[in-house]
């Protein structure tokens, strides 16, 4: 007679729901709110159906990484080297203003796959993303220091002192966009000063979007620049 035998069932304890969407586990929003690649990118093909479009790390979400990325994107798009031709722009700033844009239909279906317009009930409307284009296209930008005060590896984020928009009020920034500009790694950040264009007159800190972000260049001495002495060179010791 064979005896059976039991033994405990190993069931994996089940994740909390995220309290702010119907979708997500928390844990999930915790990862999702801190990559480009929001929930959706982080969940297996079978599940991608279920947390598409989360909230909790939309790119329509102000904080999210998504959303950050996003507006870097569009301000590089607003001031880069192919920005709009005109007509889509005047067909954008028509949308914006709400008035008639059937004659830009064409356009409007343009700016609606980047995400600048969506319809609702068949009438296109602008939005955040398309508002931030405009507003990159109108706002000036100027060169700033750049201070790195802290960075967090866990959000993947930074808070830097742009110095041109406040002396003393911190701007989050997308720690990749540091890393990936200034060739430094994460614990290389804090305390240095960057230089980058910003759009100082923004009216809060999250609107400031840095582009254009370098390495402060060194500081030469006075003394030093006045006897003609080549850079670097005390620090060598004098010898050619």
């Amino acid at each position: 007679m064979s005896v059976e035998t039991f033994e405990p069932e190993r069931v994996r304890p089940a994740q909390p729901d995220c309290p702010d969407c119907l979708c997500c586990t928390a844990n999930l929003c915790a990862k999702g709110r801190t990559t480009i690649l929001e929930c959706f990118g982080l969940t297996s093909e079978d599940t991608r159906g279920t947390v598409r479009g989360c909230p909790c790390s939309s790119e329509e979400t102000r904080g999210t990484a998504a959303w950050r990325a996003g507006r870097l994107r569009v301000a590089m798009h607003a001031t880069g080297d192919r920005p709009l031709i005109g007509i889509e722009e005047k067909a954008l700033r028509a949308t914006a203003a709400g008035a008639d844009v059937t004659e830009y239909a064409e356009h409007i279906t343009a700016l609606s796959l980047r995400r600048y317009v969506a319809f609702e009930d068949n009438r296109p409307g602008i939005t955040e993303l398309g508002a931030a284009y405009l507003a990159a296209r109108d706002e000036p930008r100027a060169l700033t220091p750049v201070q790195v005060e802290t960075v967090d590896p866990a959000a993947r984020t930074a808070r830097v002192i742009v110095v041109g928009w406040s002396l003393d009020q911190g701007v989050t920034v997308l720690l990749d966009q540091l890393t990936a500009a200034t060739g430094l790694v994460p614990t290389e950040l804090p305390g240095r000063v960057l230089e980058a264009r910003a759009n100082c007159r923004a009216g809060v800190a999250d609107d400031v979007v840095l582009t254009d972000i370098r390495v402060m260049p060194p500081v030469v001495p006075a003394e030093a620049s006045e006897l003609g002495e080549p850079e670097g060179a005390a620090a060598a010791g004098g010898q050619p």
